[in-house]
């Protein structure tokens, strides 16, 4: 900090997050964050670096952006929220940080505490007795990895220390932070604390002796099959998927609900359609399970009584899923793409080589055009006309998962990010904070019209403005909620809504114009109706992106 000393310990809080290495603080500002706004002019002044803020006019929409951008960079950011009302706004981007693992550091103002007349910071308005609730952390206990209030400031430097380090050690998540504005007006501690020797642990390693094991089993095994979801979230994880299914001969299941690439579109051991990934699991003699959460479906198949099963994954019990009880041999407690790698490691070392490189695959299945309504799978197809290999793409198709994890072209590693979890509404601002994290790269968002309704769209694109941060969002507006639909349809086959092949609550029949909303918030905005009109819109709005300016294209598909 050189000549400066701080006066506030929000102060003292901005300069640790940024001597920590936190980037952004995406700020929803309330009447407890004060402080900090004030301090960060006073740092500006002095010139002592500090994040930089980029305000959002919601929560949910900040935690997205913050979440998108870990995704790339693996570097946790902050988010500040007010009170518990803000906290409670942040809603299922939670979840989905607790699902993808995601590190990011929440703080949330507190009620202040003092009372009396003239104690700086304390409680001057109605909702400072209004937002004391007896338990703020509660809202977000189940979903955060670690929660602490700062109640004095003499544990800040503690408290942050250890934020960036839990929030990105081990297996990372959320750390929710609280501190009431009085305490942020305090002055700070005469010793300020240290900023460095918060290690964070390196990935676990497999055992040699069950590396050895394993690697033995894939020699001999006839039909091995790899499952994964999320390993290849990290460059080495792809390249460890892609290493392991050439030396092995080793079959992949790439789950569509992965929202990342963890193995090449073309390579010919990658199973894309479900029937294909459905039958390789019940002929599979060894089946090695990386980082999935559900690596299939019981109700739809299931492996041979014979199968040897492994799950690798940094928590190999789950604690975090309560029933999760699928069938496991050997368990083994490692991080997925160091363990692949190892196992890679020891097959070489046995005399197994790659293949020679074949021609991949360039025929992508995809639906002739018709005279009748656009098919998602055409979208899909028209986005493959248009992207480049290293575009990068953002999934919250929902329903159309599926066409989207068939059809879409995606060779590169880490050219695919989604949460691969049900929490709506992240499509939007997770792909601002891929954006912000990839400047001068072009950035896809695949949502339906539900999760971009969801997504707040409002706030999301004047956050992609405000951050310089464009995006392009090509909506597959089937008119309704389809993934509500089908479970209707699905549990009841004979009933009335079946039969009428419409469920009520699930159509929209004054939805707004999205690209109206598009245009209200400082991007591009068109619907597109005729296929024909399809691929020009799409590179219209890669230009716009291009250019630094959002798009939206609307695209209306078969309602079914």
């Amino acid at each position: 900090m050189d000549d400066f000393q701080p006066a506030t310990t929000a102060e003292h809080l901005l300069w640790l997050l940024a001597e920590h290495g936190v980037e952004h603080l995406f700020l929803n500002p309330g009447t407890d964050s004060a402080p900090l706004q004030e301090a960060v002019a006073t740092l500006a002044k002095a010139g002592v670096p500090t994040p930089k803020i980029i305000i959002c006019s919601f929560e949910s929409v900040a935690l997205a952006a913050a979440h998108g951008y870990w995704q790339v960079t693996r570097r946790p950011q902050c988010v500040f929220v007010h009170v518990d009302v803000g906290t409670q706004n942040l809603g299922a981007m939670m979840h989905n940080m607790l699902r993808d693992r995601a590190g990011v550091i929440v703080i949330a103002g507190k009620t202040p505490y003092a009372e009396e007349p003239g104690a700086p910071g304390g409680r001057s308005h109605t909702i400072h007795w209004q937002q004391d609730v007896p338990d703020q952390a509660g809202v977000v206990r189940g979903y955060a990895k670690w929660v602490m209030e700062i109640t004095r400031p003499g544990m800040l430097a503690r408290a942050i220390g250890r934020a960036v380090q839990v929030a990105t050690g081990g297996r990372p998540g959320p750390a929710y932070l609280m501190v009431s504005r009085d305490v942020l007006m305090d002055p700070p501690a005469l010793e300020l604390g240290r900023t460095t020797r918060y290690a964070v642990p390196r990935p676990p390693a497999a055992d040699p002796q069950t590396v050895d094991w394993l690697a033995e089993r894939l020699a001999g095994a006839e039909r091995p099959l790899l499952v994964t979801a999320k390993v290849g979230r990290r460059p080495e994880g792809f390249h460890a998927v892609t290493r392991l299914a050439d030396l092995a001969g080793m079959r992949v299941i790439d789950l569509a609900e992965s929202g990342c690439v963890n193995i090449s579109t073309s390579h010919p051991m990658n199973l894309l359609s479900a029937a294909d990934g459905q039958r390789a699991v019940e002929e599979a003699d060894l089946i090695i399970i990386v980082d999935a959460d559900v690596p299939w479906i019981p109700r739809f198949t299931h492996p041979r009584e014979d199968a040897t099963i492994v799950h690798i994954d940094v928590d190999p019990l789950r604690t975090d899923m309560p029933m999760w009880t699928f069938p496991v041999d050997v368990g083994i407690t490692a991080d997925g793409a160091t363990a692949l790698d190892q196992i890679a490691d020891r097959l070489q070392e046995m005399g197994r080589t790659a293949p020679q490189a074949s021609t991949p695959e360039t025929a992508r299945p995809a639906e002739a055009a018709t005279d009748g309504p656009i098919t998602g799978v055409e979208v899909v197809a028209a986005l493959n006309e248009v992207l480049r290999p290293d575009d990068l793409v953002i999934e919250e198709a929902v329903t159309n998962a599926r066409a989207l994890h068939e059809v879409l072209s995606r060779t590169e590693a880490a050219t695919m990010y989604g949460t691969g979890s049900p929490g709506l509404g992240w499509g939007l601002a997770g792909a601002v904070g891929v954006s912000l994290a990839s400047p001068g790269r072009r950035v896809v968002t695949v949502v339906g019209d539900g999760a971009f309704m969801f997504g707040v769209p409002t706030a999301a694109l004047c956050l992609a403005a405000e951050a310089g941060a464009p995006i392009l969002a090509v909506v597959l507006n089937n008119d309704g909620y389809r993934a509500s639909r089908l479970p209707v349809f699905e549990l009841f086959p004979q009933g009335l809504s079946a039969t009428r092949g419409d469920a009520e609550g699930t159509r929209f029949s004054a939805p707004p114009d999205f690209a109206a909303v598009a245009r209200a918030c400082h991007a591009d905005g068109e619907t597109v109706t005729d296929r024909a009109d399809l691929i020009p819109a799409l590179q219209r709005g890669l230009r716009a992106v291009e250019s630094g300016r959002s798009a939206v294209v609307d695209v209306h598909i078969i309602r079914d």
